[in-house]
């Protein structure tokens, strides 16, 4: 029983609550940076205790305020626009997951509309379902680069149903998905019209693969990200020389940390579709046992893999 702010009571569902980073989790968060960006701590760190306690001629090194704060506005400037565009990356990405988890529901209920009743429940059609979760699968793990063990296994297994070699690739099942279309137009399963829309879902599959691609090849321009990190970190040095000629050196320690940071996050969300399942990446995974169990339910075995649905870690 819930109650809700007007003092209703609702009774829960069975489809679980959307996803939410609980507070408890703030922890893990924040040690996922450290582990991400162990080398930039380390670097300041080493940097703090070479120059904090040596007798140097802070005049020399250091920056007038004026100057260091212009260095500042332009540092929270890059750094604001490089996060932002992370973070349209990101978002990028995810709305074009969307279209495949959209169009792949598409696919299979586009069959069962233009089918009849015994021709929906034969083989072949039932193997162009099954070849639309292939290829969602293959995606996942051609943009990562990585198989989780039993999900692997579970991709060949659906693949030697589909008589396919285990080599198969995101364009050669797709190509296998064309084939079938044109049988059934040939064998008159479907009608012209119904062939036509059948190929407009597989094109708006293509188009999103694409996207997906063009993001995973194409990061931020290099001259960019080492222009962006060498004037954080001399900012960040102007920062703790200045605290420390004032005699608050932590101070400007945690400044500079604060935005060593800021600029690492962008970094790191540039990349939605890491490895690691941490709440930089994309729920893959989880999107994928979505699509296999809306075409599929209860058909696949994950073995040990179990969707989360925590954003903290998704896989």
């Amino acid at each position: 029983m819930i109650l809700s702010s007007r003092g209703l009571a609702f009774e829960p569902g069975n489809y679980g609550n959307p996803a939410a980073t609980n507070q408890r989790d703030y922890w893990r968060v924040a040690l996922q940076l450290v582990k991400r960006a162990k080398v930039d701590l380390a670097m300041l760190v080493l940097m703090s205790v070479v120059l904090i306690p040596l007798d140097i001629h802070l005049k020399d090194w250091l920056l007038s305020t004026k100057a260091v704060a212009v260095l500042g506005i332009a540092m929270s400037i890059f750094i604001g626009f490089r996060n932002t565009q992370a973070i349209s990356r990101w978002w990028e990405a995810r709305t074009l997951w969307g279209t495949v988890v959209n169009k792949s529901r598409v696919w299979a209920d586009g069959l069962r509309g233009l089918l009849n009743e015994q021709q929906w429940r034969s083989a072949r059609t039932q193997q162009l379902v099954q070849l639309q979760v292939a290829i969602v699968w293959q995606l996942n793990f051609q943009l990562r680069n990585f198989w989780h063990p039993d999900l692997d296994l579970m991709r060949q297994e659906l693949l030697d149903q589909l008589a396919l070699p285990d080599d198969s690739t995101v364009r050669s099942l797709s190509v296998q998905r064309m084939m079938g279309i044109q049988k059934l137009a040939e064998d008159q399963w479907i009608t012209e019209w119904g062939r036509k829309h059948l190929l407009e879902i597989s094109d708006a599959m293509t188009d999103a693969v694409g996207g997906l691609e063009r993001i995973r090849n194409t990061p931020i321009p290099p001259p960019y990200d080492l222009f962006v990190r060498v004037i954080n970190w001399v900012f960040g040095t102007q920062l703790l020389l200045s605290f420390e000629s004032q005699g608050s050196a932590l101070t400007g320690i945690l400044l500079f940390f604060g935005f060593l940071i800021a600029e690492r996050i962008g970094a790191y969300v540039e990349g939605p579709f890491d490895r690691d399942g941490s709440s930089f990446s994309m729920p893959l995974n989880t999107i994928c046992v979505g699509i296999s169990e809306d075409l599929m339910p209860r058909e696949l075995n994950y073995g040990r893999y179990r969707p989360s649905r925590n954003p903290v870690f998704w896989d």
